[in-house]
Order: structure tokens, then C-alpha cells, then sequence
């Protein structure tokens, strides 16, 4: 449990860069997403107390943060940074609150998926929601407060139901892909 403390801190941390968008251009962005790429596959795995952010089955790499990562990379080639943005919110406080507050709080299982849990899925939607309406707003100031917190909302109901399906598909590609797929036709 310590370990995914850990793990999961660093996964909500991570948030803090997405402000950068506003002021990155697209290139200057890719590098700063390559360089954090760098520092998982390359300098994570020598440095000697990795085992503070790998699960225990993972030896090498964590596989997690190099997808966390390469999706990020991905979505600032295919979309608008504010997109991208709001994505990296709902990857980032959804996601990493759901699996803090999902096993720390006993809750009833989901129906559909008895590892995931209706006090985890709770807070992927309110945190994901909180974070993806402050990053759209810092994104687009112009974008009216209800349509702001409707597109937030929406956003993240419908990751918040991806990220709760019984797949084998890891959560740090099914959730950022679905939130960018959604905000580019929310914001279009």
C-alpha cells in the first residue's frame, strides 16, 4: 500500500505540468514530455531506489509511467493543448484519486468489476471533474463557466465509466485517449 502512495502521488503531481500548455508551443511541449519520457525508461530504472514507484511485479520498467507518458506525447501531436490539457487532468486526479481513495476506503465493488470500487469511481469523477474545469478554464478563459463545468462534467463521466470496465486495457491509455477524443468534439 506505501508504494502506491508513492506511485500515485507522483501520478497527481504530474498535473502541475499541464499549466505549461498554455505557454509551451506544440515543439517545446513534445520536448519536455520526451525528456520526462527519458527519465522513465532511462534514468527511473538505474537509479537505485525505483522500487519506491514500481509495483512489485514490475522489475525493469514501469510500465504505467511509460504509458502515462507516451499517451501524453501522442495527444500533443493529434490535438489542441487545451484538449490536451483537460485530458492530462482527468489522467492525472482522476485516475491517481480513484486508486488512492479505492483502496484506502472499503467500498462496495462495482457490479460490472469487483476490483474497482463505487467509492473509487466517486472520486475519479469529482477530482477528474474539479481538475479538468480548472485546467479548460486556464486553457480558455473565454469559455463560458456553464458550458465550462458541462463539458468538464461530461468529460469525465464517460472516463470515469472507461476507467471502471473490466478491460485488460491499461487505464493510463483508455482514460487520456477517451477524455481527448471527447474534449475535441465537446470543444469543436
Amino acid at each position: 500500500m506505501h508504494i502506491e502512495y508513492k506511485r500515485q502521488s507522483l501520478h497527481i503531481a504530474l498535473f502541475i505540468l499541464a499549466f505549461a500548455l498554455k505557454w509551451l508551443t506544440r515543439p517545446q511541449a513534445l520536448a519536455v514530455l520526451f525528456g520526462l519520457f527519458i527519465f522513465v525508461t532511462v534514468l527511473l530504472p538505474r537509479w537505485q531506489h525505483r522500487h519506491h514507484f514500481y509495483r512489485l511485479h514490475e522489475r525493469r520498467y514501469s510500465y504505467g509511467a511509460i504509458f502515462y507518458v507516451l499517451v501524453l506525447l501522442l495527444l500533443i501531436v493529434l490535438f489542441d493543448p487545451a484538449v490536451v490539457a483537460g485530458s492530462w487532468a482527468i489522467l492525472a486526479l482522476g485516475d491517481g484519486f480513484a486508486t488512492l481513495v479505492g483502496k484506502h476506503f472499503r467500498a462496495r465493488p462495482l457490479p460490472w468489476n469487483p476490483n474497482k470500487t463505487y467509492a473509487g469511481t466517486a472520486a475519479f469523477f469529482v477530482c477528474g471533474s474539479l481538475g479538468a474545469s480548472l485546467l479548460l478554464f486556464w486553457m480558455l478563459p473565454s469559455l463560458g463557466g456553464a458550458q465550462l463545468w458541462k463539458i468538464a462534467l461530461s468529460t469525465t463521466a464517460i472516463a470515469s465509466l472507461v476507467e471502471s470496465l473490466p478491460w485488460r486495457v491499461n487505464d493510463n491509455i483508455s482514460v487520456p485517449l477517451t477524455s481527448a477524443l471527447l474534449l475535441h468534439f465537446f470543444l469543436s
